[in-house]
């Protein structure tokens, strides 16, 4: 599909099946393509990162799905808003810097990730796995901000109720403050996008991205009743911590990511064993997962107000924080430092 840009104002021209939704401008015309074609990025991936392999969370993306399961899985939403109306105070919920990590059970004291470590296993689902990227001249061109919800919602129409409140909770969240002193935040609606902003919050553009393994599901682990056993840890990033960017997939029609960096950090990939193994009949977590860890060394600049310090008994800054990856996350870290 393609769409026809115009540089001057644009009105929105939506075709039957939700992904051949076009805009419609005036002045000078030009054909792009609405989405990036796999091939397309394939090839960008390969010049800017040749003999890399793609991580499978950018994977994820090329694959999305089209026609009404797209639009069954637009129906899906992370959060949880039970209003209607969209308004600023929905959006409140949304602001802390964690998103989906802010629940105290997602996070973990670095001290945990020692072989035979047993601990009650959390990972959040992954959101928006399959949305599928933007072409970066259409990205770019559409600014992303509550102030053009209108015209935001009507380019991806038909939009469900349930997937306009998460839009707006997405938007809403890109433009708010930073909440942790010395973190950089953007959000990325194109892969050159998310790599532009890695590569200028860690000083180079030689990079390495990084998710999570595929023994995580989609739908995240959560196993409250049953305790896992940490089998092995291998540091991906030094022991003396580094600088890194955790870039996170957003509740939206297309692949959005939220990408900070909120540094120093360490990152370990983490082989954990459920206790009971395959033993257990019709278990729906997996017996072993194997899962990127990430850890925030400096944690003085973080909510006091959390319940995991009380947990600990410690206070900000006494204790990093760490929390495993989802499937739709992508980790960026200098090439030089794993």
């Amino acid at each position: 599909m393609c769409i026809v840009l115009f540089l001057v104002s644009f009105l929105v021209a939506t075709a039957e099946g939700g992904r051949d939704a076009g805009l419609v401008t005036r002045v000078k015309e030009t054909i792009v393509p609405y989405y990036a074609s796999p091939s397309e990025l394939n090839a960008y991936w390969q010049s800017v990162f040749p003999n890399k392999p793609i991580p499978s969370s950018i994977l994820d993306h090329l694959s999305a799905p089209s026609g009404n399961k797209m639009k069954d899985m637009e129906k899906e939403h992370y959060w949880s808003v039970y209003s209607d109306r969209l308004t600023e105070g929905d959006a409140k919920i949304f602001h802390n810097w964690a998103h989906r990590i802010a629940s105290e059970k997602l996070l973990y004291p670095e001290t945990v990730f020692t072989a035979g470590s047993k601990i009650n296993l959390y990972i959040d689902r992954a959101v928006a796995l399959h949305s599928p990227y933007l072409h970066r001249d259409i990205a770019d061109s559409i600014p992303m901000s509550t102030k053009n919800f209108t015209d935001i919602t009507a380019m991806f129409a038909p939009v469900s109720p349930s997937m306009a409140r998460d839009m707006w909770s997405t938007l809403s969240s890109c433009e708010h403050p930073r909440e942790v002193a010395g973190e950089q935040k953007a959000c990325t609606t194109s892969l050159e996008s998310m790599k532009r902003f890695s590569a200028l919050a860690l000083g180079t553009g030689d990079l390495r991205a990084f998710s999570t393994s595929l023994d995580v599901p989609e739908e995240g682990i959560s196993s409250p009743s049953q305790r896992y056993e940490v089998a092995a840890v291998r540091a991906i990033t030094p022991r003396a911590a580094t600088n890194t960017v955790t870039c996170h997939s957003m509740s939206f029609p297309v692949a959005l990511f939220y990408c900070h960096a909120v540094n120093p950090t360490r990152i370990y990939e983490v082989t954990l064993k459920r206790e009971g193994g395959a033993s257990i009949p019709e278990s729906r977590t997996p017996a072993m997962v194997q899962a990127l860890a990430v850890c925030h060394v400096n944690t003085s600049g973080f909510d006091p107000t959390l319940r995991y310090w009380v947990k600990l008994g410690l206070k900000p800054g006494e204790a990093s924080v760490c929390h495993f990856l989802t499937r739709g996350d992508v980790l960026w870290a200098p090439a030089s430092a794993t």
